[in-house]
């Protein structure tokens, strides 16, 4: 069985976390205080990985798909498994498409967006290919270097004169009403989303790890979440930052240090290409991985056809923000992030406390 340390755990959960959140202002309805929609949505995405957390100490040797189907029986434990590739297949496609979009808005306006999903799924394939403990070990590397260059991003921010604190002022103007009806839907991504590493903690070394890596990284990923998000309210201002199509990307083109240090434009687009890269991998390899349970067969036998539905998928929005729009219809109207990041875990974990008394 394959097997990552907790260093690569917390650098894949650091850039999972990350990933292709800082193209979006998380909480901007909220106008100035998006800022308190992030603090909260942290607090509340804690709780939920507080009960993933738990699930996976009272089993630390199953991952997700052992666990559904040996709380739920076979019959319904399978059927949610297959729910839940679907679901990862489905936020694979979205990040793919992310990526896309990004390139042809950014710096390859007249490539073809096939082409260039193209090869980010080529990478993915041959990443899984090489193995789950291979696709960690180059979260571990790179993840000091996204780290360093958000730094670096943030710092130049703040010296460049660039930065208009009024702008978060009033704070609550409309009181905590709309603060806390944004985060109900916005901390499912992506703080709701570390329900995916149920599928990776069965694979840690130092089991006993688990707990302090998880949360310790959790924490570093939502200070830069957060920091990212105010640095585009005070930069760009609530009103600007609400129309922008990628407000982190407007910010830091702002950016000129003695006329010597500007452009930081390229180093953002990079960012995010790593941040959508790990996350659409990991995605991708967490349907593979489901898939290979389900069947009870190796994995690498359904990366080829897991990519060919991944890839297939990422034409059907028309346009980018029909994307978006897709994203929101999905995953808060249709209730698709309450149900399988939030009620299922809760429904596991009740029916494993039950079980574990009844056993006693």
């Amino acid at each position: 069985m394959e097997r990552i340390s907790k260093y690569q755990l917390g650098a894949m959960i650091i850039l999972f976390q990350i990933g292709s959140t800082p193209l979006f202002e998380i909480g901007i309805k909220a106008k100035q205080d998006a800022w308190l929609v992030v603090i909260v949505s942290m607090i509340m995405g804690l709780l939920l990985l507080l009960l993933f957390l738990a699930i996976q100490r009272r089993e630390p040797e199953k991952n997700l798909s052992q666990l559904l189907v040996h709380y739920f029986g076979t019959f319904a434990g399978k059927i949610v498994v297959l729910v839940y590739v679907l679901y990862f297949t489905y936020e694979a496609f979205r990040n793919v498409r992310d990526l896309g979009d990004l390139t042809l808005m950014t710096i390859l306006p007249r490539s073809p967006i096939s082409l260039i999903m193209l090869i980010l799924m080529s990478l993915s394939v041959y990443a899984i290919y090489k193995g789950l403990e291979v696709f960690f070990r180059v979260a571990e590397f790179i993840v000091v270097g996204v780290l360093g260059f958000y730094f670096i991003l943030i710092i130049m921010t703040f010296i460049s004169g660039i930065v208009h604190l009024d702008r978060l002022l009033p704070v609550l103007e409309n009181g905590i009403k709309p603060v806390l009806q944004e985060s109900m839907t916005d901390f499912w991504f992506p703080f709701g989303q570390m329900f995916t590493f149920l599928v990776f903690w069965s694979y840690l070394n130092e089991k006993q790890e688990m707990t302090k890596t998880s949360i310790r990284s959790f924490f570093i990923s939502g200070m830069v979440i957060l920091l990212t998000n105010t640095i585009n309210l005070v930069v760009l201002g609530p009103q600007f930052t609400g129309i922008s199509t990628v407000p982190l990307l407007q910010s830091v083109q702002l950016i000129q240090v003695a006329e010597v240090f500007e452009r930081f434009d390229a180093l953002v687009i990079l960012l995010f290409y790593a941040g959508i890269f790990i996350r659409s991998t990991l995605w991708y390899l967490a349907a593979v991985l489901g898939l290979a349970q389900l069947f009870h067969t190796g994995y690498r036998r359904f990366v080829l056809p897991v990519g060919v539905v991944v890839y297939s998928t990422t034409f059907l929005p028309p346009s980018w923000q029909s994307h978006l729009e897709v994203g929101k219809l999905v995953g808060v109207k249709f209730m698709m992030n309450p149900i399988l990041i939030g009620m299922i875990p809760a429904i596991l974990f009740i029916v494993m406390l039950i079980r574990g008394k009844a056993n006693k």
